[in-house]
């Protein structure tokens, strides 16, 4: 159960390392390896090494690292001394990197040797160490740790992309990621493929799932899509967590299906899940969620292709649909979806130094989850849009991330965003900005073509506008914010006649 001590992972990985010292736990693709025995040695390590810099209970640590042996023991080690990781993006600069330093205000900053030059430039006050790859192997013995974390401490402190205002810091507890443990059957066999950034919860999740059955985890640092079934095949990895679209990109291999893959999750995406399915012949899943919920429907065989599936419920979780008063909906109605776990502990403790943002994602002890989504009389459920994220056309509701979804797939595209036009007369008009690929061949009336055969007639652009490159926050997600006002429609692509 999430919320048992011996479901937090210092806790677990403790236990592993006496039990089963010599069982592999971390593998990196560069070669470094790391026994339960030697991560949790590592981990003691790393304590008193941190707590010689001054790190204390209640401290936060920013770190800018990638998944490695070195970064999870880090993470684990600042959780045993009571101390908060704040992982940080590496590729925030500027504005976007002093936000989240000074939100966070942290006493001490990890980082690798590339960005503590940064991390000086904008934060001249704040002590930088820098971490080389493989340090975890050069630090000096140390005793066993005294006090593990529990449940309910907070186990890091991660930061919402910003895509829509300022990113807020999520604070989150040993047991919210203790809840990722049964999401597929798993045993001690298994090996995960992990290339996820450890600002997000994905890229954490996976030493949580692993350790607890005890399998292994295979860290990359960076994801490249030529080099991932490689590095799955050279590890024998069963699982993992994939960028479904950039594999499928890929041409075709005969060999694409011999791999010791069993069951992925490949992304938001059914029709492309079923494809990856087939081309790589493994079973995929798929999850609902967000850093401040964790993962609380997953779906395993989606009813169809056509529409965008959440799942179910998983046990633990209660879920319903609501209006704008916050009154339930029946099935087949949309509504906001709301979330609530059996125990507070499964979801976020709160947004740091927002105590009333805290309080209204989580009126009345439910999440609010700002999607709008449908329940269906099985108990699946599908997802339509973010509220608000939405273009109201001639009295018609048109939900940009579905149709986002439709642009994503094609493969001269890196990128879009679907966007909603002041119209005197439609009350708003489709826009569609989408970023090319390097040396793609592709111009306005293509795509437009192209579009016609995938999107339902009312939705399809107004205006439509071709770029080399699209803003973006730090995590790489479209920036909408301001991009409408940057665009000039008197220049911009329109199709020709088009009846309502």
């Amino acid at each position: 159960m999430a919320t048992a001590p011996s479901s937090v992972l210092p806790v677990q990985l403790r236990a592993r390392a006496r039990s089963e010292p010599d069982r592999p736990f971390l593998l990196e693709v560069t070669g470094g390896r790391a026994t339960y025995g030697a991560t949790w040695d590592g981990v003691c390590n790393w304590a008193e090494h941190l707590r010689n810099l001054g790190v204390e209970p209640g401290s936060r640590v920013a770190t800018l690292l990638p998944p490695s042996i070195d970064a999870a023991m880090i993470w684990i080690a600042l959780g045993c001394l009571g101390a908060v990781e704040v992982p940080v993006n590496p590729d925030l600069k500027g504005a976007f990197l002093k936000h989240v330093l000074d939100d966070a205000a942290p006493m001490l900053c990890l980082a690798r040797p590339e960005f503590v030059d940064r991390i000086r430039t904008i934060r001249p006050d704040l002590p930088v160490r820098a971490v080389e790859r493989g340090a975890w192997e050069h630090l000096c013995g140390a005793g066993e740790l005294d006090t593990l974390p529990t449940p309910g401490d907070i186990a890091c402190v991660i930061y919402t992309s910003g895509s829509t205002g300022p990113a807020k810091g999520v604070m989150l507890a040993w047991a919210q990621f203790a809840t990722t443990i049964d999401r597929i059957p798993l045993g001690p066999d298994d090996v995960t493929y992990n290339c996820h950034p450890m600002f997000h919860v994905t890229g954490r999740s996976p030493l949580v799932t692993m350790c607890s059955t005890g399998g292994s985890v295979v860290l990359r640092e960076k994801f490249s899509a030529k080099a991932t079934m490689d590095g799955v095949r050279a590890f024998g990895c069963t699982t993992g967590t994939f960028h479904g679209a950039p594999l499928l990109a890929l041409p075709p291999r005969a060999d694409d299906a011999d791999n010791p893959l069993q069951a992925v999750f490949a992304g938001h995406n059914s029709a492309l899940a079923a494809e990856f399915a087939k081309r790589f012949a493994v079973k995929c899943y798929d999850l609902y969620g967000s850093t401040e919920v964790g993962f609380p429907l997953v779906l395993n065989d989606p009813t169809d292709l056509e529409h965008t599936w959440c799942g179910r419920v998983r046990e633990g979780y209660r879920a319903q649909v609501v209006d704008e008063n916050g009154q339930s909906v029946p099935d087949g109605v949309p509504g906001e979806l709301w979330i609530r776990p059996d125990s507070r502990l499964m979801i976020m403790i709160g947004y740091l130094n927002q105590p009333e943002a805290t309080a209204r994602a989580l009126d009345g002890g439910w999440y609010h989850t700002g999607d709008i989504v449908i329940r269906h009389p099985d108990g699946n459920f599908e997802f339509l849009h973010r509220a608000g994220d939405t273009v109201r056309r001639m009295g018609e509701n048109i939900s940009t991330t579905a149709v986002e979804a439709v642009i994503d797939e094609h493969p001269q595209l890196s990128g879009c965003a679907v966007l909603g036009v002041p119209d005197p007369v439609a009350g708003q008009e489709v826009l569609i900005a989408a970023e090319v690929v390097e040396h793609a061949a592709l111009d306005e009336p293509a795509l437009y073509e192209w579009l016609t055969n995938r999107l339902p007639r009312h939705t399809l652009p107004r205006y439509l506008t071709l770029t080399d490159e699209l803003p973006r926050t730090p995590t790489s997600k479209v920036l909408k914010t301001g991009l409408l006002d940057a665009i000039d429609l008197t220049a911009v692509w329109s199709p020709p006649k088009r009846r309502s």
